[in-house]
């Protein structure tokens, strides 16, 4: 499913309030890609997204009687994910930080032997970018996703998080920041 299904989310929607479970199918599908990038991207533990994302859904599906029409299904959705999300990263954390005493140890990815081979380069360089994503505020980390990775506006984004458009600014910003700092001289371009 795309956006360009001659099905609007809203007729999808009308007819999952009735009860169609090929309408609830098809409005899963239509969204279950940008869903799972939002999770990873905020989550950073790739054992944990598929978790996530099925608390969406769960989430989304509990509360779609209660939808109204009149908003935009997307934007709903994506701030339910976000939050969703960021409320999954808090648990994981405090989780992980009971049982061993310390925070998240991101994973590693083998270094590349064969200058030649750009697909591990790209998992490499997607690796650093992840570990560094992981030492920003969740906040700023949503928000810069948001923002570079699904291209909200950040009109959007500020919907999405509950603040200000100012206040998303300064998330990206810092985000921004802080990235660059942690990936000086990390990647090679």
């Amino acid at each position: 499913m795309n956006r360009q299904d001659p099905v609007s989310d809203e007729a999808l929607i009308e007819a999952i309030q009735k009860g169609d479970r090929n309408a609830a199918a098809w409005l899963y599908n239509r969204h279950v890609d940008r869903i799972h990038r939002i999770c990873y991207r905020i989550v950073l533990d790739p054992s944990q997204v598929q978790d996530c994302v099925q608390e969406v859904w769960l989430k989304v599906f509990r509360k779609l009687g209660r939808f109204r029409c009149d908003k935009s299904f997307a934007a709903w959705l994506n701030t339910v994910t976000a939050n969703t999300a960021i409320d999954y990263y808090r648990k994981l954390v405090r989780h992980r930080n009971h049982i061993n005493g310390g925070g998240i140890h991101p994973g590693t990815v083998a270094t590349n032997e064969n200058p030649g081979n750009r697909q591990l380069d790209s998992a490499l360089i997607q690796e650093r970018i992840r570990d560094a994503l992981e030492t920003i505020s969740v906040n700023q980390r949503t928000a810069f996703v948001l923002r570079y990775y699904e291209e909200m506006p950040i009109s959007e984004i500020a919907q999405t998080l509950g603040c200000a458009e100012g206040a998303v600014r300064t998330h990206i910003r810092r985000a921004l920041l802080a990235l660059r700092a942690k990936l000086a001289g990390k990647i090679d371009v």
